[in-house]
């Protein structure tokens, strides 16, 4: 009997990971091209799979109106979710309540951009995050991890914070750092425009995966003692 990716009650069904919903349908997709070939599945519990569909939708909302994502997550945005939000827009009205104009300087290359700032739901985007990092794992080692798991988004940012400054700059060093480190590492992925990853080692914890989504939203998750993790920041 097999058991769920993410917890040790038994598998019911297959979850996808990332969730299914990241990727466009042929229908919505630029060219008609194929971006559910080949997705990745785990076995899942009911807990695991049907039952967070709604915070699946709430991480596909947020991905695609990051400024970092490209043009597939715009498609996506266009196409499926506009039809989704005129049937249930309640979830979408409650992220862009909160919004309110801002300006973004990207790290990367210095540009300022015109954008929207809303709060996050910190809880619910980090679960989800999480859970897709454990369903990576369990693809790539062929079996679960119960250990300790910190997640890291690369693009989201805490303006509201007193120290803002130092969050946003240890945010970019970490980014960095891991992408030099994985620099050697090739990308796994069937459709590389909605979602690859990467794992590497990074002893004495047991790895870390890289997870890029949309092209430049990407996120980093470490497994193993999370008090070894902060005792060695620098890699």
């Amino acid at each position: 009997m097999e058991l769920c990716y993410a917890c040790a009650n038994p598998a019911t069904s297959r979850e996808h990971v990332p969730p299914k919903c990241l990727f466009p349908e042929q229908k919505d997709a630029a060219g008609g091209a194929d971006f559910r070939h080949n997705l990745i599945t785990v076995p899942s519990c009911a807990d695991h799979n049907f039952r967070k569909s709604r915070d699946d939708e709430y991480f596909l909302y947020v991905l695609v109106t990051t400024i970092t994502s490209n043009q597939t997550a715009l498609e996506h945005f266009q196409t499926k979710l506009a039809r989704t939000i005129i049937r249930r827009p309640a979830l979408a009205n409650t992220i862009v309540k909160s919004g309110k104009e801002c300006h973004i300087v990207d790290s990367a290359n210095g540009k300022t951009h015109n954008a929207v700032q809303v709060d996050l739901d910190g809880e619910r985007f980090q679960n989800t995050l999480e859970l897709i990092a454990r369903g990576i794992f369990y693809h790539h080692f062929k079996k679960r991890w119960m250990g300790g798991l910190r997640t890291h988004a690369d693009w989201i940012v805490f303006p509201s914070e007193l120290n803002s400054a130092e969050i946003d700059a240890n945010r970019v060093a970490l980014a960095n750092s891991v992408d030099a480190l994985l620099a050697n590492v090739p990308k796994q992925a069937s459709s590389p425009n909605v979602f690859w990853y990467q794992v590497g080692e990074l002893p004495p914890l047991r790895c870390l995966i890289r997870l890029g989504f949309y092209g430049g939203s990407k996120a980093t998750a470490f497994f193993g003692d999370i008090d070894i993790l902060n005792k060695q920041p620098d890699f």
